[in-house]
């Protein structure tokens, strides 16, 4: 085994982590968080680093991926300068980042590589949500300024590559539960599972996970969830209840410091805080409706695999695993191409997920590799794999953890997937008819609607939703008149709209 001794100077290294959370609401905003958790990272690392920080990276919040989400209170127009400020930093880079849960770890990737490479000495990545906050302030009509400005410079990377088609958008998926609903569907299908047996499963899966939220310091939900209390929970959809999905109502933020072994030794960071990157790679997923099985993100293996291939180990071997867990179908899609138990008997948590820890926003995954790195601490010879999603099981990025000194030269290292030899379907982009291939039916302020995703008599792709004031379509599929059925299409605008064929 390579000795650190032998290692050379410019290997990147994690040196500092920190989390915050905040239960009850207040006025803070995501930039006042996101200090808190860079914060405690310094403190962490044991040295007073802040004015050696270089380069600040900050997760994109929701606030300003997702235009609907604004609200009134107003924003950074830098949110790493804000930061800055806040922890006595004067970085030569401020980074925010493009939307997307893939983003923590995608970017640790990154800025390993420009530290191997001497581009960078001392890297902050931090983020933050504080909805929580501003679902408060708007209940109870409280007023808050949020508003910062600053002249610095900003690398702003923008949304970022879209994750749905414009047929998806234009019929009105706009909702992430009405595309994970039809992978469940699609994965319940396979299973040969009735909604009710795959609603236990699930429940039984997360059960698992709320039990490790529960023991967890830095989760904004306390206390642990049943199976049974999670199947009895306000319905969303056939498939869902409010406790199965990611619960955005927080106030989260975390932070972790990335710098060389030598700017390590400077700043007289001891080894037993040094965790390693020994292996990450990331790709991206065709759309939804491309994909030929929705129960199925091929990407999502594949670039797990890669990294643990890169790191030299196994996911069975592997006690430390947290699974991105925004939905069930999440967890599962991933477990299953690594070969894990997706029956709640394996850990595949290390913060509780984000139903039951909570789920900020694209930041969630900077939890996970704050407490892989808090956890390979106390086991130095383990090794932690982080798996992290943006979209719709579209973007996937993967990071193995460990004590361990790794000798992977990150200034070459191939840690891109390119999907183009992933198989695909073609978008019909006006259909009259098809065979449902999955579906949801979700509960709406109108009532019941659905959403399918199905295929035309030579092959092609389309998706479709019910019209608002078709309940009974709705219902005839909660019935059995459902996967491989017929339907009618007919286009309203831009919006496709099926019912089933008579």
């Amino acid at each position: 085994m390579t000795s650190v001794n032998e290692l050379p100077g410019t290997t990147p290294v994690l040196v500092g982590v920190g989390q915050f959370v905040k239960r009850e609401p207040g006025e803070e905003s995501a930039a006042d968080l996101a200090a808190a958790a860079a914060k405690a990272a310094i403190a962490d690392s044991g040295a007073d680093l802040a004015s050696e920080i270089d380069t600040i990276c900050m997760v994109k919040t929701f606030n300003d991926s997702v235009p609907s989400w604004a609200g009134p209170y107003g924003t950074s127009n830098n949110q790493p300068q804000s930061v800055a400020a806040r922890i006595g930093a004067n970085p030569k880079r401020r980074i925010y980042t493009h939307a997307g849960g893939n983003e923590p770890q995608s970017r640790l990737t990154e800025f390993a590589g420009d530290i191997a490479r001497g581009e960078a000495d001392l890297v902050l990545l931090c983020g933050a949500e504080n909805i929580k906050n501003l679902k408060n302030g708007l209940r109870n009509g409280l007023e808050m300024d949020w508003n910062e400005s600053f002249d610095e410079p900003l690398d702003d990377r923008g949304f970022g590559e879209h994750v749905a088609t414009l047929q998806e958008r234009n019929t009105g998926l706009t909702n992430v539960m009405y595309y994970y609903g039809l992978i469940d569907q699609a994965q319940a299908d396979a299973k040969g599972r009735s909604a009710e047996e795959h609603r236990q499963a699930s429940a039984k899966l997360f059960e698992s996970f709320s039990a490790v939220a529960s023991t967890n310091p830095y989760a904004q939900f306390e206390g642990k969830q049943s199976a049974e209390q999670i199947l009895a929970a306000d319905p969303l959809s056939h498939l869902y209840t409010k406790r199965m999905i990611a619960q955005d109502g927080v106030n989260l933020a975390a932070a972790v410091l990335l710098c060389s072994i030598d700017k390590a030794r400077e700043l007289g960071i001891p080894e037993s805080q040094w965790v390693f990157l020994h292996g990450a790679a990331e790709g991206m997923e065709w759309e939804v409706s491309r994909r030929p099985n929705p129960a199925v993100a091929e990407m999502a293996g594949m670039v797990a695999h890669k990294a643990l291939d890169m790191a030299g180990v196994k996911a069975q071997d592997i006690e430390l695993i947290d699974i991105y867990s925004c939905f069930p179908c999440a967890v599962v899609a991933v477990a299953e191409q690594l070969g894990l138990p997706t029956d709640g008997s394996r850990q595949l948590t290390l913060t509780g997920g984000l139903p039951y820890f909570g789920g900020p926003g694209n930041n969630y995954s900077m939890h996970a590799i704050a407490q892989a790195a808090e956890e390979v601490r106390k086991q130095p010879d383990q090794y932690a794999l982080v798996t992290a999603n943006g979209g719709v099981l579209s973007k996937h990025a993967t990071g193995v953890y460990s004590c361990l000194p790794s000798a992977i030269d990150w200034c070459s290292a191939d840690v891109k997937i390119s999907r183009d030899d992933l198989p695909h379907l073609e978008i019909c982009e006006e259909p009259s008819a098809g065979t449902i291939v999955s579906w949801s039916v979700n509960h709406a302020r109108q009532g019941l609607e659905a959403v399918v995703v199905a295929d035309t008599s030579d092959g092609q792709r389309f998706v479709a939703m019910t019209a608002e004031d078709d309940s009974a379509t709705a219902e005839a599929l909660l019935n059995g008149a459902n996967t491989g059925q017929p339907i009618s299409v007919i286009k309203q605008d831009q919006k496709l709209v099926f019912q089933l064929a008579s």
